[in-house]
């Protein structure tokens, strides 16, 4: 997709914005998790018991949860630099309020103040991207900031453990409130919403709550990426935030640093996974409920095994549970691809925002029951902890039943439109061939189903247009994909041209932009220099993008 000239797309200056923002989002997550490990200090500080101290991340992702809605909203009516900057400000405030927090009330006045900040923060900075990078990265790049953005989860299980460790509960969070108030100033100092001579897109200030609400809640798709989130992320939610360091600690006897390795661990596992599950997730755009019920489900199986051992599991077997986290991780980010692909760009602020209730909705819940289970069973032993955590199980199966649910509605809204579906064997299939031959070997239209045939448009004239298919694109959109085999002539572009001219102007059909695929890299770089002719000399403007099967 072709961004106007001069508008910094891709610049240094974007890769800034999104250091700025990935930053944020770190230190979101830092002060999300940190009482995690400071939670077994927690119960002596407060003399609370297991379901009082789980209460406490109760509230703050309650909170996190319930704010998402509101701040999409805002992002989306005054954008990102103002939402991400006031975030930090509240949790700056809200770590302070911790450190020398002595009774329950404090606590869980910190821990909103808390959740609030944190729930002005990843939906923002994803809001943040469309208008600084072109449409094909925005997958990856989701995943990175979702991962890279984990690095808050080491800040917190290892520099805030010892700070907690050496000097203690006061010292430690002083220094958390600190770090939140150095990004604060960052960001609304430094941070831009849009490039230089670009309008950023905002809804419309008579745009009421409730009314964005429905707007975003009457796209079956949004649904979809809401349970997405939940199936990949009530494991990583439940683990990170509460329970996965007293369970290796008190519930496996293993030392501080066996568990402060895991985590760590956890945090490096989602960086390679994250640009895969992206590229895989742009590559099978239809597909991508699969992708994430896979991701999820390693980590079922990595759970069943440890639950299931006789003894403690071992350290390896706690490996291959963090590292299916590792991936589960990016598996939940799959819900905002889904988002993205379906809701306009006025309003994806609130649709991110729903799609990340789900994951926090359903770990808020499962936090809270894993407490209740452990003080029920008699507190922190071996057999507490290991039916407490088999609740997770409980709560992925509704996110599972949801998703799935919800994607049929979807795809009957996508035949429509004129979106075919290929199946899930044809798709493995060409993937395999792709990874086996070379990397994005040449894809036919038959390489996709072996039953594609090509899809027949009807433009306003009353022509008809051949095309490969049509996939979701970016802001409620479809792409037209159009594969091209040789060279064609000049000539042969005159023409098509004028198709793909009059397929993104036909308001009926939603496609906003065509992809052109070519089946080497010469053939790419000819066409692409064609289309750029061919436009300028109509003087006409078209979203595209050419690929090449082979690079």
């Amino acid at each position: 997709m072709k961004p106007p000239p001069g508008a910094g797309v891709e610049s240094p200056r974007a890769w800034l914005m999104w250091v700025l923002g990935l930053s944020a989002y770190a230190v979101a997550v830092m002060q999300r998790t940190s009482l995690g490990v400071a939670s077994l200090q927690a119960t002596e500080r407060f003399s609370a018991g297991a379901s009082l101290v789980s209460l406490f991340v109760v509230v703050q992702l309650l909170t996190y949860a319930g704010m998402q809605v509101p701040v999409g909203v805002l992002a989306d009516r005054f954008g990102t630099r103002v939402v991400v900057g006031s975030g930090a400000v509240l949790m700056c405030l809200g770590q302070l309020d911790m450190a020398f927090s002595t009774t329950v009330v404090s606590a869980i006045v910190s821990r909103l103040l808390v959740g609030a900040g944190d729930a002005m923060t990843l939906g923002a900075v994803l809001r943040l991207l469309p208008a600084w990078f072109r449409p094909q990265r925005l997958a990856v790049l989701n995943q990175l900031t979702g991962m890279v953005g984990q690095f808050g989860q080491v800040l917190s299980s290892v520099p805030l453990a010892a700070v907690l460790g050496i000097a203690g509960w006061t010292t430690g969070f002083v220094a958390a409130a600190a770090v939140s108030a150095l990004i604060a100033a960052a960001v609304l100092l430094l941070l831009r919403n849009a490039p230089p001579g670009i309008e950023p897109v905002l809804s419309l200030p008579e745009t009421s709550l409730p009314e964005q609400v429905r707007k975003v809640l009457a796209i079956p798709a949004t649904l979809l990426g809401f349970w997405i989130h939940w199936m990949c992320s009530i494991w990583l939610v439940t683990f990170s935030l509460m329970w996965g360091y007293p369970f290796i600690v008190s519930g496996l006897g293993y030392p501080q640093p066996v568990a402060a390795g895991l985590f760590t661990l956890l945090v490096l596992a989602g960086i390679p996974f994250g640009p895969l599950v992206g590229t895989l997730s742009g590559r099978a755009p239809l597909q991508r409920t699969n992708l994430a019920l896979f991701l999820s489900a390693w980590v079922a199986l990595a759970w069943v095994a440890i639950l299931a051992w006789p003894g403690p599991a071992p350290v390896w077997l706690l490996v291959l549970l963090v590292l299916g986290m590792g991936a589960s991780g990016p598996g939940s980010s799959i819900g905002f691809d889904v988002v993205r692909a379906s809701n306009p760009l006025r309003q994806i602020g609130t649709a991110t925002g729903v799609v990340i209730i789900g994951g926090f909705l359903g770990g808020m819940l499962n936090v809270w029951v894993v407490g209740i289970v452990i003080d029920l069973l008699g507190g922190y032993s071996p057999a507490a902890f290991r039916w407490a955590m088999a609740t997770q199980f409980i709560f992925w199966a509704v996110g599972v039943a949801g998703a799935y649910t919800a994607r049929k509605k979807a795809r009957q809204l996508d035949r429509v439109r004129g979106v075919r579906h290929p199946k899930l064997g044809s798709v493995l299939k060409r993937e395999l061939q792709n990874w086996l031959v070379r990397w994005r070997l040449f894809r036919s239209p038959e390489s996709v189903s072996p039953s594609l045939q090509p899809l027949q448009l009807t433009v306003d004239d009353g022509r008809t247009v051949e095309i490969a298919a049509v996939i979701p694109s970016l802001g409620g959109e479809l792409a037209a994909i159009d594969v091209i085999a040789g060279m064609p002539d000049e000539s042969w572009w005159h023409d098509r041209v004028a198709d793909y001219l009059d397929l993104v102007g036909a308001p009926e059909l939603d496609i906003g932009s065509v992809e052109v695929r070519c089946e080497d890299p010469s053939a790419a770089v000819t066409a692409e220099r064609v289309l750029v002719q061919e436009l300028s000399r109509r003087n006409a403007t078209l979203a595209f993008e050419v690929r090449s099967a082979r690079r």
